[in-house]
């Protein structure tokens, strides 16, 4: 009578199942390298720090020229997703509570008229959050190897690294400083003016990217002319040309970005990434891209 041994043949099977998750981990990494700042490309990466300092660093990654833009936490501003007018002190707390960190990329792209790509804030919960107040801002500042590493943030282990590295060694004179940026006041309160600041400032987050390619865009939308307004704004500060507002009486679900080319350009593919929208071939008429909002009409919204 034989006898079988089993032994080979479970290593064997340990040994083929641990080279198969080995290789999903290496994929993982690899993935996730890939798709982060290091590989991007960006001729500019902006992001925003809500702690104890809050503040919007831009860095230029080919033109080498960084701007810092400090903020202090009793001005308040405009928050999109119809939230209304809102204190920076306090936006921190909104978004732990709302359970929507997205709100700092969103709120803060308007403020500045950019694509904002990073955020950082508290790494605690919602009732450990502090409101800050004051109307002093800070001094300048790098963000902090802890705050980079360890703080909430939509950026990847990757993104967390490119960025620490490109913050090593600088020094405040290799910042230009936006330190008084335009206010104005509504009944008893300070309100940041996003208008003025982009008729101020308009140029310098141009990515050099979108004014090669000079594609025009046509925004459109179903309720809001005001959002429409603010988010033309955000992309003609990126240097994106927006040539019309049209409002369509037909609501549609899914925000999509239009090209009537199979291989998209970089203005179309950076819009749908930003939006969150889908990248689709179609007839765009007289312009080059066609946005439409759809339901991120009501996630920006502006009231």
């Amino acid at each position: 009578m034989k006898i079988f041994k089993k032994g080979p043949s479970r290593k064997y099977l340990l040994s083929s199942i641990l080279i198969v998750i080995t290789f999903y981990v290496f994929y993982l990494i690899g993935k996730d390298l890939y798709s982060s700042a290091f590989f991007q490309r960006k001729d500019r990466i902006n992001l925003v720090i809500s702690q104890d300092q809050i503040a919007v660093y831009s860095l230029g990654l080919v033109d080498r020229v960084n701007y810092f833009i400090p903020f202090y936490p009793d001005l308040d501003v405009i928050i999109p997703g119809g939230y209304g007018f809102y204190r920076l002190g306090a936006l921190a707390k909104l978004v732990s509570l709302e359970k929507n960190p997205d709100l700092f990329r969103k709120t803060y792209s308007m403020i500045t008229s950019s694509f904002v790509d990073f955020y950082f804030y508290p790494s605690v919960s919602s009732d450990k959050i502090e409101i800050i107040f004051g109307e002093k801002k800070r001094d300048f500042l790098l963000p902090r190897f802890y705050l980079i590493f360890f703080a909430k943030s939509n950026a990847r282990f990757f993104d967390r690294v490119f960025l620490y590295l490109q913050f090593l060694g600088k020094t405040k004179g290799q910042y230009k400083i936006i330190s008084d940026p335009p206010t104005k006041i509504e009944g008893n309160r300070r309100v940041f003016s996003s208008n003025n600041f982009f008729e101020t400032y308009q140029g310098i987050f141009y990515k050099k990217t979108y004014r090669s390619e000079q594609l025009n865009v046509q925004i459109v939308y179903t309720k809001s002319y005001k959002t429409a307004q603010f988010l033309t704004q955000i992309l003609e500060g990126e240097g994106i040309r927006v040539v019309d507002l049209s409002q369509s009486e037909i609501k549609v679900k899914n925000c999509e970005v239009f090209e009537d080319k199979k291989k998209f350009s970089e203005t179309a593919k950076s819009v749908s990434q930003f939006f969150g929208c889908r990248l689709s071939v179609g007839k765009t008429g007289a312009y080059d891209i066609i946005l439409k909002l759809g339901e991120a009409e009501e996630e920006w919204l502006v009231e």
